[in-house]
């Protein structure tokens, strides 16, 4: 009979690690189903309130956004409104530009006036264009303001953070009034036990005893907190 003895750790199998993803100040944790403050061995839902970061920032930036929006909406129906008056004016200035072409062969209009309503037919002609041009411009600035309100208003979600499972509080890593700092690699704010019945031990076995360990074997562990008892 083989006998092999380590030392390890006893963690729940399905652990969640619950971070930030942005950059913001603690200001307020969340209420459990029993309306305590969210704390170590808090039992919570998918969807819990854990914790708020101040959102003064990035409601700030919503408004913003939300403003530069209403301007380019704004600025979209300006240029509708010009491209009718300039369609209004090439159509007034082709009417001018069709009679000189008929009269001129019969010289009852000076040579002037022949090039003064041929220039502006040209130049009403060429500002259409331009007004089509605002037109898509404006539309581009939609566009962008759009995206631009969008990522703001996920970015002032996120100062909210939220359960993403059912389960038990086993780590506050974050106290109210501190800075969490958003990076590539977001940072911790709790560790979530999806199910405490579902345990597992990680332990470290010599090399040389690791050929003894096979499927099924009876395991028997204790524990610091209960020094007394075999599990």
């Amino acid at each position: 009979v083989f006998s092999i003895s380590a030392t390890g750790t006893v963690e729940p199998e399905e652990l969640v690690d619950v971070g930030a993803q942005i950059a913001g100040q603690i200001i307020s944790f969340g209420k459990d189903s029993s309306s305590k403050t969210i704390d170590y061995g808090s039992e919570v839902e998918a969807g819990t309130i854990l914790a708020q970061i101040d959102d003064s920032l990035y409601a700030a930036e919503v408004a913003q956004y939300n403003a530069q929006l209403l301007q380019a909406n704004a600025s979209l129906q300006r240029a509708q409104a010009d491209l009718e008056q300039l369609k209004a004016k090439y159509n007034l200035a082709a009417n001018d530009w069709a009679r000189a072409k008929k009269l001129r062969p019969t010289n009852a209009i000076a040579q002037s006036s022949y090039e003064t309503y041929q220039s502006a037919f040209e130049t009403a002609k060429a500002n259409i264009s331009v007004g089509e041009a605002a037109i898509l411009q404006a539309q581009a600035a939609i566009a962008h303001d759009e995206a631009s309100l969008k990522r703001a208003k996920r970015n002032l979600g996120y100062c909210t953070i939220k359960s993403p499972v059912k389960g038990i509080v086993i780590d506050r890593r974050v106290n109210i009034g501190q800075t969490v700092v958003s990076s590539l690699n977001a940072p911790s704010l709790f560790l979530i036990a999806k199910d405490l019945r579902k345990m597992q031990v990680w332990t470290a076995v010599n090399e040389a005893d690791i050929g003894k360990i096979y499927p099924g074997q009876d395991v028997k562990f204790t524990v610091d907190a209960f020094p007394g008892e075999i599990f």
